[in-house]
């Protein structure tokens, strides 16, 4: 010893007490910066208030009357999924005007769980909270194809997406009170059935659909009785 230093140290204690010193701080660190869990649960049968209004606000955006460019897209397929087998046929157009919306899309899909029509507006452009889509849509488990792109059936689901922000639904509910969602139904009824025919959507699909072999299955044959 020097200067009469009673001093002494232990080889690794001090070491060991910084080390967990530095575990602890991590340890907290890591707990502070737990991400914060959010369950967002939609009411699609019955939105509120807010949500109603804004369903309201882009229905009203929809073009009533479209004018579109002469570009077009039309394709067709047969797909595999985990359900089974689906059939598909899809159009694209343009909006000529520079409006809110840049283009449209209508989209038959045909599996054995029923004929799905879905008409859905792309917005020109995105920003946060913004709307990115909306779609009309119209589920169908009678008949065929043909016979579903031929009939002007009101769709029954509107879902509005939105930039950052959770979808926004509304559809038919069988023994919900849907009185107050009525006018919202009926507007979008009214688009679909304006950009159905504004597509021609009985005649482009309908010919694809044939392509694809649905909906021309030729009636049966009564016999003939015997005399």
């Amino acid at each position: 010893m020097r200067g009469g230093s009673n001093r002494f140290r232990i080889p690794g204690v001090c070491r060991l007490s910084i080390v967990s010193l530095l575990w602890l701080c991590a340890v907290c660190a890591c707990a502070q910066q737990t991400p914060e869990l959010r369950l967002n649960v939609m009411n699609v049968c019955s939105p509120g208030s807010a949500d109603r209004e804004e369903i309201a606000a882009a229905l009203a955006r929809i073009p009533a009357k479209p004018v579109f460019t002469s570009d077009y897209e039309v394709a067709r397929g047969h797909t595999m999924q985990k359900k089974g087998a689906a059939d598909w046929v899809r159009l694209r157009r343009e909006f000529a005007s520079q409006g809110e919306f840049g283009n449209v899309q209508f989209m038959l899909s045909s599996d054995k769980t029923g004929i799905d029509q879905m008409l859905v507006l792309h917005a020109r452009d995105s920003k946060p909270g913004a709307m990115l889509q909306i779609a009309l849509e119209q589920m169908t488990t009678a008949g065929t194809a043909a016979e579903v792109v031929a009939a002007d059936t009101p769709p029954s689901r509107i879902r509005l997406e939105r930039f950052g922000q959770p979808p926004v639904v509304l559809a038919r509910c069988p023994g919900v009170d849907q009185t107050g969602y009525e006018a919202l139904f009926r507007t979008a009824a009214e688009r679909f059935s304006a950009y159905r025919n504004a597509l021609k959507i009985p005649r482009v699909i309908g010919a694809e659909l044939s392509r694809l072999g649905l909906g021309t299955t030729p009636q049966s044959v009564p016999k003939a009785s015997k005399k």
